[in-house]
């Protein structure tokens, strides 16, 4: 497996010729599609998943209530800031975040979300997953405020998300309170034609849930036209590339190999790792 860091300096178009696939959702895809593209690759866009927003219902109205009483508010995805900061607009008189929680991003792209919806971030990982995050705020030293017993913390995010974060919080005594905004949810249907993504030289994931949504449609489309071979032998002829260990650990769970992944989990991080890899 080939590794590289946003450091790497790579030929002027080392993707001249290659053509590379983008399973993110069409809405976050140009910062990994143009990336590529600068580097000569011929980019397909083929969103795997689609975000199904949770409605401003009574719980989630009653957490904007409360802002004002966390510690702690944590984002772990842009996709999270995208919603609440919607919740905001619409479900609080100022519609902005209250100036009492210290507010947690996963990573740079989550901080970027938060500054483009204009709500401050004052902590970012140097490890950009959950598990770099739950060091932050719990290891010593840590520059965030103290999580220590009693802290409140709320963690806006995805349906399913890992339960890394809010376990070691608790460890630590906080009251979390895990609220759920939105799904990510299968795409209907494949963008390109199932022969031309399988064809791809590279196939790109940002998220288990793209993997599991590509796999998802490239099967279903397997099955239409009645072939019978393993996901993994269709698409033998692509390297697979990760975003981070998360991402590749699900694509491994799959019985698909892993050819790239990126060592700065950002999409910086991805194309210097594809570009890397095809020297």
């Amino acid at each position: 497996m080939t590794a590289a860091g946003p450091g790497t300096a790579p030929a002027a178009r080392p993707l001249a010729g290659r053509t590379v696939v983008v399973t993110r959702m069409r809405e976050q895809a140009a910062s990994l599609a143009d990336r590529l593209e600068a580097l000569g690759a011929e980019v397909l866009l083929v969103p795997t998943i689609r975000l199904a927003p949770r409605p401003l219902d009574d719980e989630v109205a009653a957490a904007l209530r409360e802002l004002a009483a966390y510690r702690l508010v944590v984002f772990t995805s842009a996709n999270a800031v995208r919603v609440f900061a919607g919740y905001l607009a619409r479900g609080t008189e100022e519609g902005a975040m209250p100036a009492g929680p210290v507010v947690a991003a996963v990573g740079p792209a989550t901080a970027a979300a938060l500054e483009r919806h204009g709500l401050a971030c004052h902590l970012v990982p140097d490890e950009f997953a959950a598990e770099g995050l739950a060091e932050a705020l719990t290891g010593e030293g840590a520059a965030a405020p103290t999580v220590d017993a009693g802290a409140r913390v709320l963690i806006p995010c995805a349906r399913g998300a890992r339960d890394v974060l809010p376990d070691a919080l608790r460890a630590r005594g906080a009251v979390v309170d895990v609220l759920h905004i939105y799904e990510t949810v299968a795409a209907r249907e494949l963008a390109e034609p199932a022969e031309r993504v399988e064809a791809a030289d590279y196939l790109t994931f940002t998220s288990p849930s793209t993997a599991r949504g590509l796999a998802g449609l490239l099967d279903g489309e397997a099955r239409a036209r009645s072939d019978a071979r393993p996901l993994a032998e269709r698409l033998a002829g692509a390297r697979l590339c990760s975003i981070g260990p998360v991402t590749s650990e699900a694509l491994r769970g799959m019985g698909l190999a892993v050819a790239v992944e990126a060592r700065e989990y950002t999409a910086v991080g991805l194309v210097a790792a594809i570009a890397a890899d095809a020297g």
